[in-house]
């Protein structure tokens, strides 16, 4: 009875680990499983349309970190959910056979700076492949319970209808979004092909005046990428999400005569040496400390950091925007120090 109760409840941490409990499963198509996580202290989880959570994941082969995107809407504070998708390797697979109702998992977060509150725009354009439709559920979902009047275009594409997640539901949202216009491609379906610049274009016509969301395979994104900027959107109008890494940068490992620089978390107030020839996250890794990362190449932003002092040199792939690093934000994924730091963790 008391799950009934309404009751004022404290913000659950994003800036630390903290324990979620499996509420509900459920199975979304073939090999794609969606999750109801509650705060095990009771706490409310506070996070932007867009955001995503990193999980720690018991694997047989060790622990590892994995980032899944936040589906529900954010307008609903007691839990979250994630839609994860069986993947080749040991993580999503772990979840799809452990995470029953009952079990526990550490997450850290909500992080991350995808979505219409780090993009805003008066009409927007969402292009997802695959899982990667799950930050726009989370958006169209969000829409509709804040009763957000959303002019909003989605494209999504999988392999066969029956891989087209929340095709139900995506029903019901058009109804309670007049102005969302949703378009599905199966692309093994009979005289179907696989979406490419042109297409986009013919769906979107207006695509240069609306602001472009992506999520999805790293080719997939480099398509919409292209045919975004073919047509004239402004980079600051358009932003990608994705998870999908399949060959990270390979670690430089320090020289003996490397100079070492001092990392300093501002918050926990732990310290530690990196060289100069060593990224900030491999040598967070190698001290034991957290950090939420994924594709350690860039690329996809998870590890994004405010950065108080030092001077580092950074080689991104777009995982952040120019006037983030000007605002003192780094990638510690492929930032090297030149001095000592401090980070704001």
């Amino acid at each position: 009875m008391s799950d009934w109760v309404t009751r004022r409840r404290r913000r659950f941490p994003s800036d630390r680990w903290g324990t979620l409990t499996c509420r509900a499963v459920r199975d979304d198509g073939p090999g794609v499983r969606s999750f109801l996580l509650t705060p095990s202290d009771g706490s409310r989880v506070e996070h932007d349309p867009g955001q995503f959570l990193t999980f720690r994941i018991e694997t047989p082969g060790g622990t590892v970190e994995r980032c899944y995107t936040i589906a529900s809407s954010a307008a609903r504070d007691g839990g979250v959910e994630i839609t994860v998708k069986r993947q080749p390797g040991a993580a999503s697979g772990v979840l799809h056979d452990v995470m029953t109702i009952g079990a526990t998992i550490e997450a850290f977060g909500p992080s991350g700076r995808f979505g219409p509150v780090a993009w805003p725009g008066e009409t927007h354009a969402l292009i997802a492949a695959g899982s990667g439709v799950t930050p726009m559920l989370s958006i169209l979902r969000t829409a509709a319970d804040r009763g957000i009047d959303l002019d909003a275009v989605l494209v999504q594409v999988a392999p066969t209808v029956a891989d087209l997640i929340a095709g139900d539901e995506l029903a019901v949202l058009s109804r309670c979004l007049p102005r969302l216009l949703v378009t599905r491609i199966a692309t093994r379906a009979a005289g179907q092909v696989r979406p490419d610049a042109a297409m986009l274009t013919r769906i979107v016509p207006d695509m240069a005046a609306r602001t472009v969301l992506c999520c999805g395979p790293q080719g997939f994104m480099e398509m919409v990428r292209g045919a975004a900027r073919d047509a004239g959107v402004p980079p600051d109008r358009y932003g990608e999400e994705s998870f999908d890494f399949s060959s990270p940068e390979t670690e430089i490992t320090p020289g003996t005569d490397a100079p070492l620089r001092r990392i300093t978390f501002a918050r926990t107030g732990r310290a530690f040496d990196c060289a100069e020839t060593t990224t900030i996250l491999g040598a967070v890794r190698a001290a034991g400390l957290p950090l939420p990362s994924s594709c350690a190449r860039g690329l996809c932003g998870t590890c994004k950091t405010f950065k108080h002092s030092g001077e580092v040199v950074m080689a991104h792939e777009g995982g952040i925007r120019q006037r983030e690093i000007d605002r003192g934000f780094i990638l510690p994924c492929v930032s090297r120090p030149l001095t000592d730091i401090v980070l704001d963790c």
